[in-house]
């Protein structure tokens, strides 16, 4: 017994979604590798989103025509000849727009709001912001240990509670996390990341995949500045743990502060130039290409509609001959 296309997309999608949910938050390469791991997590929600999409859209189409022409439309016809397939194939079809319309629709909402939020802080940071001791700093007058980046506009906002807190080696790790994040655009990969979420309420492993960017995000963040300030970090890290951070912002304490903490402190072993070969080739190579290896094989074996029979040309048949006759010669 042969599955259907869109059976065999929606068993992978359940076994991603599983995957995700049960195993891969478990793996123990995460505090070496965080950047391979973000890669993994935005293959797997890729892919099941639109593995779903593609099952619903291949139900609703089941055959893929080679051009706009009345053979096409005629196979099309005959897919929803009876009444159950066209209730099957119609709510497939619904969904599946549905399904791109909610993406869409989430997406554009989540980059309209922070930029609305990002243009009304810098609002607030030139009217009582000061510039700081270091050149793309902001100081605001707050008895609060706060220290972020601004996405957007390149800058960090610090405030006096924590320039009173901080010593200068510990500010300068600080100051390197949060260039980090600006300049790896990590408010762009946590907003993708929780947009799912927000289209399609009610999926865990999609709500997980946005936890687990959001704190390997950070730790990519702290490895960038470990390299020159791992013990200052972490103790910046404890001092800036119990102070909130604004919305539209990235703070070094935002997310898991202690795990991260322990994370500097023990030093996990460092990665061999091998293992940073294979992470960047994943990340920026074998990522890219897993997602889109299960869209193009769904299309390149999808099957393709057919030329409607009557419209093809008759084949020239031999002429007739009889028994003993040979052919062209005279009776």
């Amino acid at each position: 017994m042969t599955i259907p296309t869109p059976g065999l997309l929606i068993a992978y999608a359940l076994a991603v979604a599983a995957a995700g949910t049960w195993w891969l938050p478990r793996v123990s390469w995460t505090p070496r590798l965080p950047r391979l791991d973000i890669a993994t997590w935005q293959v797997l929600t890729a892919s099941f989103v639109t593995s779903l999409l593609l099952a619903g859209l291949l139900i609703a189409i089941p055959c893929l025509p080679a051009g706009l022409n009345l053979d096409a439309a005629a196979e099309l016809r005959e897919h929803y000849s009876s009444a159950g397939a066209i209730v099957v194939r119609s709510t497939a079809a619904v969904a599946s727009l549905t399904v791109i319309g909610r993406l869409i629709w989430a997406t554009v909402s989540a980059l309209a709001a922070a930029r609305r939020r990002r243009a009304r802080h810098d609002e607030t940071l030139t009217l009582v912001g000061r510039p700081g001791p270091v050149p793309g700093m902001v100081v605001l007058d707050d008895d609060r240990p706060l220290v972020y980046g601004l996405p957007g506009r390149d800058r960090v906002v610090a405030t006096t509670g924590a320039l009173s807190r901080l010593d200068p080696p510990q500010l300068l790790a600080v100051l390197a996390h949060e260039r980090a994040h600006l300049s790896g655009r990590h408010h762009l990969v946590i907003m993708l990341a929780r947009v799912l979420p927000d289209a399609f309420p009610g999926i865990r492993f999609l709500v997980i995949a946005a936890d687990q960017i959001g704190a390997l995000v950070e730790m990519a963040a702290d490895d960038s500045a470990a390299r020159s300030h791992r013990l200052p970090l972490a103790r910046a890290l404890l001092a800036l743990a119990t102070s909130p951070v604004p919305a539209p912002a990235l703070g070094a304490a935002r997310t898991a502060g202690g795990q991260r903490i322990r994370r500097l402190l023990e030093k996990p072993r460092p990665v061999t130039a091998a293992g940073r070969v294979l992470g960047f080739t994943a990340t920026a190579l074998a990522a890219p290409a897993l997602a889109l290896a299960v869209p193009v094989g769904v299309l390149l074996s999808a099957p393709r509609c057919l030329d409607h029979p009557a419209d093809q040309p008759p084949v020239a048949s031999a002429p007739h001959t009889f028994p003993g006759i040979r052919a062209g010669a005279r009776p």
